[in-house]
């Protein structure tokens, strides 16, 4: 191993990216902060325990270790949810919902390929109704058009359609599983396979046909609820089609897809879940969905939904569509030829104070060794003070420009004089 590798499955950000990365979070927040969410900051670490009270696969997921101070296993997160949700049961057990939280940062799961997932989130805790699951839509819809994506889709269904749909078909309690899986990987030939096993009748292939037709815009609904006639089926579908007219009334139903013949989320998800995807990438930039179930695993009986957005794929995602435009916050660089340290951090300051990101060159070298880093490092412009053979003079340069001015009677005279020339540039 070399001194400088990382382990597989983890990335390294440098200066341009982690600017990129942070004002797509800082974009994000805004909007979530808009729709009235506030942030929490869960720990890095928790008690392997309230993951695994989740969902037994995070025993396998999870980074894993043993505290010292107490002999537990603990694991460095998974999943922000269930952190979330302890952190509501916990630390707002007096108080009434709603609850609005957002949070930013990665989860980490032991898995081939990425182990790192930098994800935003938010959690609308305490309300039952479906107003609740359109508007986390709704604010995703607002972040992704925000970041100035336009053909994005998102994709909905809802576990109770599936639940109910194998009801009706009379799937067998351990073939449910195989089955969800076949239809998550649309195999049409597994599918075949799997009921040619089964010994299904024709009536109910033809429902599982049709059930796999059952992706598009709304009109796909009334289809479904033509197709089957079970009641919990039915109760899902018009729950979908509810949430369809909010969704319209704000105006964000051109990005709506619905896809009945998936189950999607994780073991907890319990109602309606969706993913979010975009012709131009090839997997999923995020999803979500009901988990009416969570809170109440840690002693506060409360319905809630969410959403994370995978920052990483949305990175890529507005690199390749050219959409972010952010250059890098250095402004001026300031190069004293003669080491008087007061005047230069006095002018430093004083630029600060209007504004502008400033740094000094503190390295010993030739002027123009010293312009030449600054414009490197992404400078706009170099500020030379005490240049020589100009006594009395500052230098005001760009890549291609050159000014010499005079030197005012004060500093401020003189950073006055610096800012005008800087704003003829």
């Amino acid at each position: 191993m070399r001194e400088t590798e990382i382990p597989r499955g983890f990335k390294t950000h440098l200066p341009k990216e982690a600017l990129e990365i942070g004002h797509i979070f800082k974009k994000m927040e805004g909007i979530a902060q808009q729709w009235g969410y506030l942030p929490v900051v869960p720990p890095t670490i928790e008690y392997l325990a309230t993951f695994k009270k989740i969902d037994e696969q995070f025993e396998e997921l999870a980074f894993k270790l043993v505290d010292k101070q107490t002999g537990k296993l603990i694991s460095v997160r998974p999943d922000f949810t269930p952190q979330i949700a302890r952190i509501v049961a916990a630390s707002f057990k007096n108080e009434e919902p709603p609850f609005r939280f957002y949070y930013k940062g990665s989860i980490f799961r032991d898995t081939k390929g990425s182990r790192e997932f930098p994800q935003f989130g938010f959690e609308l805790i305490g309300v039952n109704d479906i107003e609740a699951d359109a508007e986390v839509v709704s604010i995703i819809v607002d972040i992704l058009k925000n970041l100035g994506l336009k053909s994005f889709q998102i994709d909905i269904g809802h576990v109770e359609f599936i639940d109910g749909v194998l009801e009706e078909l009379n799937i067998e309690k351990e073939s449910k599983i195989k089955f969800i899986k076949l239809l998550s990987h649309k195999d049409l030939s597994g599918i075949e396979i799997f009921m040619d096993e089964n010994n299904l009748e024709a009536s109910k292939r033809e429902k599982i046909e049709e059930l796999l037709e059952l992706y598009g815009k709304a009109e796909i609904l009334d289809r479904a609820l033509e197709i089957f006639g079970n009641e919990k089926a039915k109760r899902a579908v018009n729950t979908l089609k509810e949430m369809f007219e909010i969704l319209k009334t704000y105006g964000f139903e051109e990005n709506i897809i619905f896809d009945l013949s998936e189950r999607r989320g994780m073991k907890y998800h319990s109602g309606i879940t969706f993913e979010i995807f975009h012709p131009l990438f090839g997997i999923s930039l995020g999803n979500g969905g009901r988990y009416d179930s969570l809170v109440k695993s840690f002693g506060r009986n409360l319905p809630a939904t969410g959403a994370a957005i995978r920052i990483d794929h949305i990175y890529q995602l507005v690199k390749r569509k050219e959409t972010l435009n952010l250059q890098l916050p250095s402004d001026i660089y300031i190069i004293d030829m003669k080491k008087e340290l007061r005047k230069a951090y006095e002018v430093a300051k004083l630029l600060r104070k209007q504004g502008y990101n400033v740094a000094r060159d503190i390295v010993k070298r030739p002027v123009e060794a010293s312009l030449e880093v600054a414009f490197n490092k992404g400078f706009k412009y170099a500020i030379v003070l005490n240049p020589q053979g100009e006594n009395n003079r500052v230098i005001v340069t760009g890549r291609n420009t050159r000014k010499v001015i005079e030197e005012g009677r004060t500093i401020e005279e003189t950073v006055s004089k610096i800012i005008e020339s800087l704003e003829e540039h």
